[in-house]
């Protein structure tokens, strides 16, 4: 090849950055150079130097030796045909001016490693979203996020570190750091290890919830709790709460807001709003305050613990324990209400208890409506009263289908048996529905028989007025009703099923 022109050494290559001596030596016109990662090195000849002389084995590994290439990372089993294509570019004289580049030695590139990465399962919490119109529902959002035992909470991926290389020099070739992850596990979460979906090779772990609770989360910490916990009064700041566990809310329930919990309710203030549903127990540290006892709607599943009640409309299926006093309120309670303080007071109140009442004054000077009923089951009774509208318009329906079961029967005499198969499937249908609709009354009738029977207590109900009953006030069981025309003092009323009116018997204060 003629000198200044292209070099067509198959082999030939541009070499890169020297990272070694830059120099030719002027005996042996040969150098190495490496690349900057010195993953590989490159023997470099330039014949114009070599002329008159041809290259031996000998020279070439003086060469490897002067720039302490490692042994195991050179290519000997290529140096023979190296020294034959460097030999016969000087014979043929052309191209002499050239560089020969020859790839003598390669390293052993690093094993990158994987970077750590975690996945949380659970959905975030809502965000206010601000509406076309420009208004905004503070209320209805999502700020407490609930799970049920065994959700899948997190996957995480610690990460894994890469190996080392080697470099030409026989020099180890660390590989680029990785980023591992940590979280910090809490309470109530169980670890599994799990193949890595994303590479079969590698492992995670998985982290379950072991209970119903509510997730609290930092930065890099996860854990579960079977009680949420509301350091703060439930408003606009917290949103509404629908909770499947146990609620504590350390402050007030705010009016307008709406508490959904299908645990025990614990709230250390008061309870302004009427849109509260209770699965368990409801324990108010201070009182039930709302503005309109016909607006909204407590209910408790179990007992309901409080200092006072007012203006308030509440369904209770436990018992009722009030400090002080029930003002302005509806209430209806299938245990037993009872009125702890010695100045209690129930006044301008509608009253009712399945299992009887204790209350230290009944009514106020004012004689303003207070009324009391005793032994009677509320929801029985609604059931009772929803029960008989079903059954009449059920009735009402199979009335309708009489007159087509007469025409039928009519027809299948006639015919003298000579009805086709088609009729007979057809009349054999209407007859059957006929005959389920006459049984599904029959039970209902039963069914509501017992519900009516069972809107009433059967047991001994007792109703203790421990100081004073004012007029205005009265009291009611079943067909009885004993009106408070004069104040009355300390007495008690046992009411049984079967007598036609209760007797007032004094009540004296137990010492003990």
């Amino acid at each position: 090849m003629e000198e200044g022109k292209e070099n067509t050494n198959p082999q030939g290559k541009t070499p890169s950055n020297s990272q070694v001596e830059n120099t030719y030596d002027l005996d042996l016109g040969l150098k190495i150079s490496t690349s900057e990662d010195l993953l590989e090195a490159t023997l470099i000849v330039k014949p114009s130097w070599l002329v008159g002389k041809n290259i031996t084995m000998s020279e070439i590994s003086m060469t490897l030796e002067r720039y302490s290439l490692s042994e195991e990372r050179v290519d000997f089993s290529g140096m023979e045909k190296i020294m034959n294509e460097i030999n016969a570019r000087l014979n043929s004289k052309k191209g002499l001016g050239e560089e020969l580049v020859f790839t003598i030695a390669t390293g052993i590139p690093p094993k990158e490693g994987l970077h750590g990465w975690v996945k949380y399962e659970y959905p975030k919490a809502t965000r206010v979203v601000i509406k076309e119109d420009g208004s905004a529902d503070f209320r209805n959002i999502d700020r407490f996020i609930h799970v049920k035992t065994d959700y899948k909470l997190a996957s995480l991926f610690e990460g894994l570190p890469g190996k080392s290389g080697i470099d030409v020099f026989g020099k180890p070739v660390p590989p680029k750091p990785i980023r591992k992850v940590q979280i910090k596990i809490g309470n109530n979460i169980r670890e599994d290890v799990e193949k890595n979906p994303e590479n079969p090779l590698t492992n995670i772990k998985v982290y379950y919830a072991t209970c119903n609770g509510v997730i609290y989360t930092t930065d890099n910490s996860i854990t579960v709790s079977p009680e949420l916990n509301i350091e703060s009064d439930v408003g606009l700041e917290t949103g509404n709460i629908n909770y499947e566990g146990t609620v504590k809310v350390q402050g007030n329930i705010i009016e307008g807001s709406q508490v959904v919990c299908k645990g025990s309710l614990s709230v250390g203030g008061n309870v302004e709003t009427m849109n509260v549903m209770v699965e368990e127990n409801l324990e108010v540290k201070g009182g039930i305050k709302g503005k309109d006892k016909m607006k909204g709607m407590i209910r408790v599943i179990g007992d309901l613990h409080a200092k006072f009640i007012e203006n308030a409309n509440l369904e209770v299926e436990g018992d009722i324990v009030v400090e002080n006093n029930i003002l302005n309120s509806k209430i209806q309670c299938l245990g037993s209400i009872f009125l702890s303080a010695d100045n209690s007071s129930i006044v301008a109140s509608d009253v009712v208890s399945f299992r009887g009442l204790s209350v230290s004054n009944l009514g106020s000077n004012a004689e303003l409506d207070t009324k009391i009923e005793v032994g009677f089951h509320y929801k029985n009774n609604r059931l009772y009263q929803e029960g008989k509208t079903k059954l009449h318009n059920y009735e009402e329906e199979s009335k309708g289908l009489e007159p087509k079961i007469l025409k039928i029967k009519d027809i299948v005499t006639r015919s003298r048996g000579k009805l086709d198969e088609e009729k007979k499937l057809e009349f054999k249908a209407i007859f059957e529905d006929y005959s389920k609709r006459k049984k599904v009354i029959e039970l209902f009738h039963q069914k509501l028989e017992l519900l009516k029977n069972s809107r009433f207590n059967t047991d001994n109900v007792k109703v203790v007025i421990r100081n004073q009953a004012f007029p205005g006030s009265f009291i009611r069981y079943r067909k009885q009703i004993e009106k408070i025309t004069t104040l009355q003092s300390s007495f008690m009323l046992n009411f049984f099923p079967n007598q036609e009116k209760a007797v007032p018997m004094a009540w004296k204060k137990d010492k003990n």
